[in-house]
């Protein structure tokens, strides 16, 4: 009896051993960059949607466009820290500027937020997302485009 109680214990972690799933390695170029994706979506989502939501009331409190962090009570750029996110700013006419390290897949590469108030009155403040820096940023953040400057 011994002989199968030791046997029922030890089978979880003999499967543990044999059967433990493939993790990609680096080389994965496909999984790689699906990574990169997903790190540079949960960051873009943390700080975008915060931000976009103080440049609304700020515009809705003073009638016009905050120009940095510090006039929409937002902690200063370099503090809006991720695993791919290095900094997002505020600035001229209101657009906000998402700035990404290396782990992107580009070093400095940048998403920036454009607030439109052609229907404010009717809509609010509408965005859009353009980035001078990633090409395929469709493939990440569908509703962005690529400017290419």
């Amino acid at each position: 009896m011994a002989v199968k109680t030791a046997s029922i214990l030890l089978l979880p972690m003999a499967l543990a051993a044999c059967c433990e799933p493939i993790r990609p390695t680096p080389l994965d170029r496909t999984v790689q960059a699906d990574e990169q994706a997903q790190l540079m979506r949960g960051d873009f989502a943390k700080a975008a949607d915060r931000m976009r939501l103080a440049v609304a009331e700020y515009y809705n409190n003073f009638g016009k466009l905050p120009t940095r962090n510090q006039d929409a009570g937002l902690p200063p750029p370099s503090e809006y820290r991720g695993d791919t996110l290095r900094s997002a700013s505020i600035g001229a006419d209101g657009a906000i500027t998402l700035e990404f390290d290396a782990s992107s897949g580009r070093d400095g590469g940048r998403i920036v937020l454009v607030p439109d108030l052609t229907h404010v009155d009717a809509m609010g403040v509408q965005w859009h997302c353009q980035s001078p820096d990633y090409p395929r940023i469709h493939d990440v953040l569908p509703a962005c485009r690529y400017s290419g400057h």
